[in-house]
């Protein structure tokens, strides 16, 4: 780790800019001793030193008024991603976030993309995938948008050998982040971000023994997830929800002119996603409601068999148009770590009714935010659905109370989290 000549800990804006004063004794107003003098002469040859290294660039004023060093140049770090996504994916556009973002603020950033990571499920054998990543190079993904100064690579492994020196690495995914836990400190400080409780596929020792890695910050989405890995480790855990980028995802249509019976849902072939249940309970709904209409979208290809009045949208380009088009969003999911999408959906102004689990709770408050439902239970979600299609007001107060509270959801607050975290560590 890189080292600065000044002693930083604890100095202020207010220390560096305000003149020194000159220390008197007794009514006689006796001078400083010569050791107070020298000591005074120390001290103001250091702020002034301070002073130009502000001007030149070499430190930094925090938003709180703390002192920070730039060291000369960016802090540089390093973000190891399970494997290279080829289609959209939630906890990896959380990654690629916080990458962009922080490569605005300054920030030196390196993507690393393993070929092979431990308890992965490869629809490709290791050679084969050997051989794509060389024809692929480090070309950026298609479906994401990264700064230039953000660099990517892939290697063989998670290993010592191939990953290179930082101030902080950054991991996500149980696998990857045992792997990051037995790199060595020259890699950086290591933080642990955890965006969901990842037990689906097994293995919840390893899962537990990730929450306890050495030397290692813990950043967790959501609060119930702060619960589970406090009970695994000691170790320092940050709750830094995730962000929506309020400049894509806004309303544009009023709540007030939309369609009340229009609803828009994620289509998933994930089974936790519960896709299932939620077209199950839109063709109840459609009993009830003739003019029912509905908007799919996913990354999977159209589901077979969908009816006229049920619309679906591969990939779209314009997502934010797709939410203010509907009056009600719904989500079916069986876990999730914090539910993006369904705040995306809030945003833009969307009135939701989704599945009661942990994940969804950190904003959906039932009859002031949004509307409960069991898991599974398709005869409640139709419910649901009805009865915000017939009470309108309802319906339009719910949103705006929805929209209003995940505000503070905002991409800015989390990255300014995820700064104070990165600066506490260096």
């Amino acid at each position: 780790m890189r080292k600065y000549k000044h002693r930083l800990s604890g100095l202020t804006e207010n220390d560096v800019w305000r003149e020194p004063i000159i220390p008197f004794y007794g009514n006689m107003g006796r001078p400083e001793t010569i050791q107070d003098l020298e000591n005074r002469k120390a001290y103001i040859k250091k702020i002034k030193e301070i002073r130009e290294d502000i001007k030149r660039g070499n430190l930094a004023v925090t938003s709180d008024g703390k002192i920070i060093a730039i060291k000369g140049e960016p802090v540089e770090i390093t973000f190891i991603l399970p494997f290279k996504p080829r289609r959209p994916a939630g906890g990896f556009r959380v990654m690629y976030e916080y990458a962009n973002r922080l490569a605005k603020r300054g920030f030196k950033v390196h993507l690393i993309y393993p070929i092979r990571t431990q308890y992965m499920k490869y629809r490709l054998p290791y050679s084969i995938r050997r051989i794509l990543s060389r024809i692929e190079g480090f070309r950026k993904d298609i479906w994401f948008d990264f700064e230039p100064s953000v660099t990517m690579s892939y290697v063989l492994q998670v290993e010592d050998k191939y990953i290179p020196d930082a101030d902080i690495v950054i991991a996500t995914w149980w696998s990857t982040v045992l792997e990051m836990g037995r790199l060595n400190t020259s890699k950086g400080r290591k933080i642990n971000l955890i965006q969901g409780f990842e037990n689906w596929e097994g293995h919840e020792d390893l899962l537990f023994a990730s929450y306890d890695m050495k030397d290692t910050v813990n950043v967790v989405v959501a609060s119930y997830l702060k619960n589970i890995v406090s009970k695994y480790t000691k170790n320092r855990i940050e709750l830094i929800e995730n962000g929506v980028d309020n400049t894509k995802y806004f309303i544009r249509d009023r709540i007030e002119n939309r369609n009340p019976a229009s609803v828009a849902m994620t289509y998933s072939i994930q089974e936790i996603k519960g896709s299932k249940y939620g077209l199950e309970a839109l063709m109840l709904v459609k009993e009830s409601i003739p003019e029912l209409q509905v908007e799919l979208f996913g990354i999977s290809p159209c589901p077979d068999g969908l009816p006229e009045w049920i619309r679906y949208f591969r990939e779209p380009d314009d997502l934010c148009g797709l939410y203010n088009r509907n009056a009600i969003f719904i989500s079916n999911s069986f876990t999730e770590g914090f539910g993006l999408v369904s705040v995306e959906s809030m945003f833009c102004g969307c009135a939701l009714v989704c599945t009661d689990i942990e994940g969804h709770q950190e904003y959906a408050f039932e009859g002031k935010t949004a509307l409960l439902v069991e898991v599974r239970d398709v005869k409640q979600m139709a419910e649901r659905i009805i009865y915000l299609i017939r009470n309108n007001e309802y319906r339009i107060a719910m949103a705006k109370n929805g929209n209003e509270y995940v505000q503070r959801f905002r991409w800015d607050n989390a990255i300014e989290k995820m700064r104070k975290v990165i600066e506490n560590l260096l």
